[in-house]
């Protein structure tokens, strides 16, 4: 027999608000947990005539309950009792209902919670949770669209777009994001960066909100700073950093291997040589110790020179069979080709550029302009296309030197922060990443519902979920024949 307290500990663990219930049996088995419910009997009257209702015996039903959080599975037996009206000419009958499951369902009211609290979990697929809670992916797919709808969000004063690629049709292959700078929330997920998609979704938000709009921070791309001149007509369009410095290390680390492809081939040349004096026939070319130094040293040219330890310790190398500090590496990088030096010289003076006068624009516009000449007379080629690209995107630029106030919430000291996209950079690892696991997304609704449901803390639960119809995702496509 079970005393109260336990008996009342356990109704409250699995949530049963049912006064009039109590446990039968309670057993543990490993990892599982059985308990046997029933509703208590109590008189019951026919809701049409008035009548007393007598007992036609009693069902069981096993529901579909939430694992626990100390790792127990809980599984539930609840019996319920049927009634019929003393009446004959009534007819009525209903059976026991329990408060913790809607008539006609496997699952307990607590399960759909739990699965969408799952949901938050972008790392997990719809088959995976199903697993957990023992139900069809198919379930969890329509839990969320049913019960989730996140609306756009209110443009912010910063705005920060950038597209990811989701890839769900041939037309679609680039989703725009929309992201509040300041908070890292995202404002919505367009289906397309596409002129026809973009031109409908901004002009159908009303023009005094998107007024409101002080600063739009994208990349090189002109659809996009073109938004401010179309929709954001008070925003000013600033270019991000990350993405000019993407650019430059791309095209150092295209040099580095030209580089290397030379050495390569000299390498091939000298293993043919010796296949032929040798009459062997081998095809692997031994690493040499000029290309090991371009596989790992590309640092020496790519990485800031502030962010270098150059008090490492040096450390044992297998391919010079020596110990190398930091020195050592960049003296070897340099050797192997005449115009490290210089590169390495150029990058300097822009990363000078690009992290000081943080907050002085005018300043900022001085050293930008002197770069450009300098760099417009150098001797790499790809320093000259960057001087053109740096004076194309010059005014866009300078905006990303523009700094804000923001207030530390650990220290509540304020602080200056520059205006980047490295929010959304940041966050566009998340998508990309959903769509490999999901090993590609035809439904674009359901993911970006997903992704905003992860990204949102407080994203509300709609009271009154959509009916089947209103999720139905209509494809036009013919059913094949069904085959027993």
């Amino acid at each position: 027999m079970i005393n109260n307290s336990i008996e009342k500990d356990l109704l409250s663990l699995i949530d049963i608000l049912d006064e009039d219930c109590t446990i039968l049996d309670y057993t543990v088995t490993g990892n599982v947990k059985e308990i046997t419910i029933e509703k208590a009997n109590v008189p019951h009257y026919c809701p049409n005539c008035g009548r007393r209702l007598y007992s036609k015996g009693k069902i069981s039903r096993k529901p579909n309950n939430q694992v626990l959080q100390d790792g127990y599975i809980l599984k539930i037996t609840a019996i319920a009792r049927r009634w019929k009206c003393s009446d004959p000419s009534c007819n009525f009958m209903c059976s026991d209902e329990f408060s913790f499951i809607d008539k006609n369902k496997k699952n307990t009211k607590i399960i759909d919670l739990q699965i969408l609290r799952e949901l938050k979990n972008i790392d997990l697929t719809c088959i995976e949770i199903a697993q957990r809670f023992s139900v069809s992916d198919t379930y969890v797919h329509n839990l969320l669209m049913r019960y989730v709808d996140p609306k756009r969000l209110q443009l912010p004063e910063i705005l920060s777009v950038d597209e990811v690629y989701l890839n769900t049709s041939d037309k679609c292959k680039y989703a725009l994001v929309l992201m509040d700078f300041r908070t890292g929330t995202v404002i919505d997920i367009v289906r397309s960066r596409r002129k026809e998609y973009t031109e409908s979704y901004f002009l159908n938000i009303p023009i005094e909100e998107r007024k409101k709009v002080k600063y739009l921070i994208c990349d090189m791309y002109d659809p996009y700073v073109n938004f401010t001149h179309k929709y954001l007509t008070n925003g000013l369009p600033v270019t991000d950093m990350f993405h000019v410095t993407k650019w430059i290390n791309d095209s150092i680390g295209r040099y580095i291997n030209s580089v290397k492809k030379k050495y390569l081939d000299r390498d091939r040349k000298i293993r043919n040589e010796k296949n032929r004096q040798l009459n062997t026939d081998y095809e692997n070319v031994p690493t040499s110790r000029e290309v090991y130094l371009l596989n790992n040293g590309k640092w020496v040219l790519l990485m800031n020179e502030a962010n270098i330890n150059y008090g490492r310790p040096a450390t044992y190398n297998f391919k010079f069979h020596q110990y190398m500090d930091t020195y050592d590496w960049i003296n070897r990088f340099m050797e192997l080709d005449d115009n490290f030096a210089k590169i390495r010289e150029e990058r300097n003076k822009f990363e000078h550029f690009s992290t000081s006068n943080l907050g002085n624009r005018d300043a900022a516009s001085a050293e930008l302009e002197a770069l450009i000449n300098d760099y417009a007379k150098s001797d790499i080629y790809f320093f000259r296309d960057f001087s053109n690209l740096l004076n194309r995107w010059k005014e866009y630029i300078l905006n990303s030197f523009i700094t804000i106030e923001e207030v530390d919430m650990s220290t509540h000291e304020t602080k200056l922060r520059r205006l980047s996209n490295g929010p959304i950079e940041s966050y566009n690892k998340t998508p990309s990443e959903y769509r490999s696991q999901s090993r590609g997304i035809t439904n674009f609704e359901f993911a970006r519902t997903r992704l905003l449901w992860a990204n949102r803390k407080d994203e509300p639960i709609l009271a009154v979920p959509k009916t089947f119809e209103e999720i139905r995702v209509n494809t036009n496509k013919k059913r094949g024949p069904y085959n027993k």
